[in-house]
């Protein structure tokens, strides 16, 4: 189906809801479609939580301004600081 006749037939569905539950539940999917397709899903955290690009973007580009720094710790330091855990 074409995307005209598509929009054609959600808006002709949409207008013979009248149950606000379910129309908002349908808000809520198609603006979730609409972010995930502006910055999509890239990973998720150890938590589950979903990282965006963009936000993925953000971290490495900082992660790169610290190690170019020298603002990191390093493996022997990163070892001797496990062992009080």
């Amino acid at each position: 189906m074409l995307t005209v006749k598509l929009k054609e037939s959600l808006h002709k569905l949409i207008d013979r809801i009248d149950d606000e539950e379910l129309l908002n539940a349908y808000l809520k999917i198609i603006e979730k479609g609409l972010s995930s397709s502006i910055d999509p899903i890239a990973g998720y955290t150890t938590k589950g939580e979903p990282i965006t690009k963009s936000t993925l973007v953000k971290r490495v580009r900082s992660a790169s301004a610290r190690v170019k720094s020298g603002t990191f710790t390093d493996q022997e330091d990163l070892e001797k600081e496990s062992e009080n855990w």
